[in-house]
């Protein structure tokens, strides 16, 4: 006859504790994070209580809580830091401030230590809580922004995990997690930890939706970068129209090829040689438009080719997908 085998909890070896006890569970949790109020919805229920807690570096621990049957938790004010709470199963009503969410494997909760927070788990929620140190968000955004801050950095309390914004960050705290849990390659306090929890907080700021999101988006982007990713942008802008290598930005920038890529990945989204394609590409676009209603010069071919572009199949294809329209369109004359 098989036994079946019940699977480990997520982050099983850093188990904090067991228990059946409100009391005990209260107190217990209450160690890593906050004092808090708990009770029992319904009181003649067992709980069913336990709490792992895994630390990264200095700032971020990554946390697995259940309770068993459904619970009140008031913490109040969480004090100093923030808690991205996503329910494993079950779900759970989060007031936060003037917000409230449901909460469910798909819509995690993200309370922020300035606002009163109260919630209710439902039954046979358990939940991955990544725990970040307000400090620590609070001075890699005035970095992000270049300035410090004006107001307290307050999130939108529901997470679509299933955004495509947010799946970068999702996929890599179940990295974290798997890694964790397989007791390797993550020893606490390490340079890989602390690499981890660096681009942890740095993805969820600019990822998750907050009071400071539009100063780190749209037109202020560009302001927002730092020095050798402007500087590299700024030098590709001003010679479109010569033929750059990758080698070249970096000798004008100082600094390693590597170094550069990951740069330009981390802050803009794309790496230094897509940026100086679809500036390019732009360069081409305003050079036919400004013939689109048949004033004279250059043709498609010979735009093209001024900007670098030799293989004039594979230029046209990056010119759709980018515009939308083929070339050839582009300078077409306009109908009156």
């Amino acid at each position: 006859m098989e036994t079946l085998t019940t699977p480990p909890l997520p982050l099983q070896r850093y188990r904090l504790f067991e228990s059946h006890d409100v009391d005990e569970a209260r107190e217990s949790v209450a160690r890593i994070f906050c004092p808090h109020g708990l009770v029992m919805l319904r009181p003649r229920t067992t709980l069913d209580a336990c709490h792992h807690s895994a630390r990264l570096h200095r700032d971020v621990s990554l946390n697995y809580v259940q309770y068993g049957p459904g619970v009140q938790i008031d913490p109040g004010y969480l004090q100093d830091f923030f808690l991205l709470q996503i329910p494993l199963r079950g779900g759970a009503e989060i007031r936060c401030g003037a917000q409230q969410i449901d909460a469910t494997p798909r819509l995690a909760s993200l309370p922020s230590p300035t606002e009163p927070l109260s919630m209710r788990w439902a039954d046979g929620s358990p939940h991955l809580i990544v725990r970040l140190a307000r400090s620590a968000l609070h001075s890699r955004l005035e970095s992000l922004l270049q300035a410090p801050l004006g107001l307290p950095l307050v999130f939108d309390l529901g997470v679509p995990l299933d955004s495509p914004t947010l799946a970068p960050l999702v996929h890599f705290i179940d990295y974290l997690r798997l890694t964790l849990d397989a007791g390797n390659g993550l020893e606490a306090g390490g340079p890989l930890a602390e690499h981890a929890e660096a681009y942890l907080i740095s993805s969820l700021l600019m990822s998750a939706g907050h009071n400071h999101s539009k100063a780190l988006a749209g037109d202020n982007q560009r302001r927002l970068l730092p020095r050798v990713v402007r500087k590299a942008q700024e030098y590709m802008s001003a010679h479109a129209d010569q033929p750059l290598s990758l080698a070249d930005v970096c000798r004008e920038v100082g600094c390693s090829a590597r170094a550069l890529q990951l740069a330009f990945r981390q802050h803009a989204g794309q790496g230094p040689m897509e940026f100086l394609r679809e500036t390019r590409l732009d360069r081409v676009r305003t050079e036919l438009q400004r013939t689109s209603g048949g004033a004279a010069g250059a043709g498609v071919r010979e735009v093209a080719q001024k900007y670098g572009f030799l293989h004039l199949g594979h230029f046209a294809a990056q010119y759709r997908a980018r515009f939308g329209e083929r070339p050839s369109e582009t300078r077409a004359p306009r109908p009156c």
